[in-house]
């Protein structure tokens, strides 16, 4: 059985709709971030659970381990909100000003309603390898680890990019085109073996590392997806795409509560 396949007898995509659901989401990031990177993380640390006010207008992802019940990564896609929630801007504009770059392709001259920014990704530490032959820290998504199940160890190399490809369809869900992302360049080529090709956009910069801000197009993002992985985009695309018909939330969907 292709490896593609065999990922969804060990995984299992769900959005983060509720609260219990969220909390899942921000434990597992501060056990990334904090507990294994060492980062200094918003939230409550004293909770162990890492989040922000950008949270409040994001629609989230998390991926189960069928076999455990485990959460062993996640991701969020950022929507600006309304000016008067103050949580109209993208945290790439605050954490990326100034090291922008290209001249169009930047929040600011893009219409406020199609802008996006994909953040927050992580996986936990026993489901991390080495993807290609690359170390990539960014967002937690690369330090190698052992993986709980044997099978599971060439599987669980697709996470990094599921949760992207995940994050491609969240973008089409809350009706958007253009996201950024602010990441570690050997993560964007990463992400490209797989067809998401992010464009930087941005310089170089301290940030958890040394990153950058990238620009993908939703609309071309599934047109260069490498031929081998639309079966599998689709079928994240139709879990993700049946959860958000279901939750009968579409006007909310991107201002969940905190938890």
């Amino acid at each position: 059985m292709p490896i593609h396949e065999r990922f969804w007898d060990h995984f299992e995509f769900v959005l983060a709709l509720t609260p219990a659901q969220k909390r899942e989401v921000y434990a597992l990031r501060y056990n990334v971030y904090t507990g294994e990177f060492g980062h200094q993380m918003p939230g409550a640390p004293a909770q162990a659970l890492e989040f922000d006010a950008f949270d409040a207008c994001a629609l989230h992802c998390l991926v189960r381990d069928r076999h455990t019940g485990e959460t062993v990564a996640c991701i969020r896609v950022v929507s600006p909100g309304s000016a008067e929630a103050g949580l109209a801007t993208l945290p790439v504009e605050t954490h990326a000003e100034g090291y922008f770059s290209h001249a169009d392709l930047i929040p600011t001259k893009l219409p406020r309603e199609t802008i996006c920014e994909v953040s927050r990704a992580a996986i936990l530490g026993r489901y991390r390898k080495r993807l290609g032959g690359e170390r990539v820290e960014a967002d937690g998504c690369g330090e190698p680890g052992a993986i709980p199940h044997a099978e599971a160890i060439r599987v669980a190399s697709l996470l990094g990019g599921a949760v992207y490809c995940a994050s491609t369809v969240m973008i089409e869900l809350v009706e958007r085109r253009h996201a950024f992302a602010l990441m570690e360049p050997r993560l964007a080529r990463l992400l490209g073996r797989f067809g998401l090709r992010f464009e930087r956009v941005g310089e170089l910069q301290p940030f958890n590392g040394v990153r950058a801000a990238y620009y993908i197009d939703q609309h071309r993002a599934r047109e260069t997806l490498k031929p081998s992985l639309q079966g599998f985009y689709q079928r994240i695309a139709d879990t993700l795409s049946a959860q958000f018909a279901a939750s009968n939330r579409h006007a909310t969907a991107t201002r969940p509560d905190f938890a």
